[in-house]
């Protein structure tokens, strides 16, 4: 099977980087790139993505992760030329270029957050393509890994909305931010879940579920504790029927425990 050649291909991403400073040449000159490699995708016997209404290049995943590998050095050299490029590239139709922006965006340094939380939840609701949904939903959590405060921000803008599919992203996110090894912070994450639990209904069950999960192998003892307290404490009946009905998820030891609080009900 053929392959991409590497050093052919670092050439050219390198000849890509001398156009940085106009932004206009430089996204002239990524088309061409991508040009060159277009269907080579199918030559190379990649997976295409066919759950898509976008039209595609067909550009090898080799070729895209070596473009993003420059887009840290991006942001950091030519700061004022990137939200143009971001902008660009998601306005176009094709499936790279909107996937080139998520991860360029991502990539945008902690202070531009606002960038990030202005754009983002703006092209969740403007496209219904799954495939750029789970796009931002695996690079989100990784992009702030030392900027947890501004990721915590962020998901507690999205969690607050309105719009049931933005809701559904920011669960899905927390349920991987606190899977990252360099979170631990979850006290923030009881105080998040506490009113979606006195409310919870059948409807945020299936938005529950994963983060409780992920929550109970983070730390059983804490998440443990958490749930005794809301359930010794809470007026919700909501929120003990949810917490009778997560018991099974718990080591034996725990569920006994967790038991015998329920029984003295």
């Amino acid at each position: 099977m053929p392959a991409v050649d590497l050093s052919i291909l670092n050439n050219r991403i390198q000849s890509l980087q001398l156009y940085r400073s106009d932004p206009e040449i430089y996204l002239h000159k990524l088309e061409d790139l991508l040009n060159l490699y277009s269907t080579e995708k199918i030559k190379l016997g990649e997976t295409i993505a066919l759950q898509t209404l976008l039209p595609q290049k067909n550009v090898p995943n080799l070729v895209l992760e070596k473009v993003v590998e420059t887009f840290p050095s991006l942001t950091q050299d030519f700061p004022e030329n990137v939200i143009f490029i971001i902008d660009s590239l998601w306005k176009r139709e094709e499936l790279e270029f909107k996937l080139l922006a998520i991860r360029l965006l991502l990539c945008l340094p902690a202070e531009r957050t606002d960038e990030i939380s202005k754009r983002l939840p703006q092209w969740i609701a403007s496209t219904d393509e799954e495939i750029l949904h789970q796009a931002i939903l695996t690079q989100l959590p990784l992009s702030h890994k030392n900027t947890s405060p501004n990721m915590q921000s962020f998901i507690e803008r999205l969690i607050q909305t309105e719009d049931a599919e933005l809701r559904r992203l920011a669960f899905c996110t927390l349920a991987r931010v606190i899977e990252q090894k360099y979170f631990f912070d979850l006290p923030w994450v009881f105080s998040l879940l506490t009113p979606f639990l006195e409310d919870a209904s059948i409807k945020t069950y299936g938005m529950l579920n994963p983060v409780i999960t992920v929550l109970i192998k983070k730390s059983e003892i804490e998440a443990v504790s958490f749930f005794h307290d809301i359930y010794c404490h809470t007026g919700s009946l909501k929120a003990k029927k949810y917490i009778r009905k997560i018991t099974p998820l718990f080591t034996p030891e725990n569920q006994k425990y967790l038991i015998e609080v329920l029984q003295k009900e």
